[in-house]
């Protein structure tokens, strides 16, 4: 009997221990599990993100091609070194000038070609008189010839520009010389249009009245070139 139960209590101790044992060892695989599993996700994601960045980087190469800001940054110095090369019709500026000086308007009118127009500026002495709006009959040769070569170059926008000096004026019909010096261009529009059919939408008018001088309105020489108008030929472009 008491080996019996000797054997009894002995079998039972082995058997708790060797559960023991065998759950101890259940834990120590499963933490090698986990801990494996995290390895290889880790390795995944590396693996993913240097897959992406290889193929990112190739896209931008090949992309940078076809990059639309990039090549509409290198594109806009050529085209305006294009437009500062040939801004104007080649023989716009010999017409003007030509008729010009054949009208014996040289010392009063003047043509001037820039870049990007052609400006013909008109003294008031063969314009209009003191204080007044109204065309003089005497000038009108010069704006037939000016309105012949807007007409015929019909790709041209044409802006007059009327100024005076820095003497007030106030009269019963014009309070300023802001007022006078629309006016007056406006006179010039209104002749392009009843006496040459000129497209309304091709012009336009702005008075400057004393803001814009080309000389001190120190003496009454230097007044006479400020009271102007101007006329301005441009491409629409421009």
């Amino acid at each position: 009997m008491t080996d019996k139960k000797y054997s009894s209590h002995y079998s039972g101790s082995l058997d708790t221990s060797g559960s023991r044992l065998v759950h101890g060892l259940d834990d120590d695989v499963d933490s090698d599990s986990n801990w494996l599993i995290s390895l290889s996700d880790i390795l995944s994601l590396l693996l993913v993100f240097f897959i992406m960045f290889l193929v990112m980087t190739k896209g931008s190469g090949a992309g940078e091609k076809a990059d639309p800001v990039r090549d509409r940054e290198q594109t806009l110095p050529a085209a305006a070194e294009k437009d500062m090369v040939e801004p104007f019709p080649i023989n716009a500026w010999d017409e003007i000038a030509t008729r010009v000086s054949s009208l014996d308007f040289s010392d009063n009118v003047s043509v001037l070609e820039t870049k990007r127009e052609l400006i013909v500026t008109i003294r008031e002495k063969v314009t209009f008189s003191p204080g007044e709006a109204e065309i003089l009959h005497g000038f009108e040769p010069v704006l037939d010839s000016i309105a012949e070569v807007i007409t015929k170059h019909r790709n041209l926008n044409v802006e007059i520009i009327g100024h005076t000096d820095n003497v007030p004026i106030r009269t019963s019909r014009y309070q300023s010389n802001w007022e006078l010096s629309i006016s007056r261009a406006a006179s010039v529009l209104r002749y392009f249009i009843q006496n040459h059919s000129i497209d309304s939408s091709r012009l336009s008018i702005r008075g400057n009245a004393d803001l814009k001088p080309t000389a001190p309105n120190d003496t009454p020489e230097h007044r006479a070139q400020n009271r102007r108008v101007e006329i301005k030929l441009r491409r629409p472009e421009a």
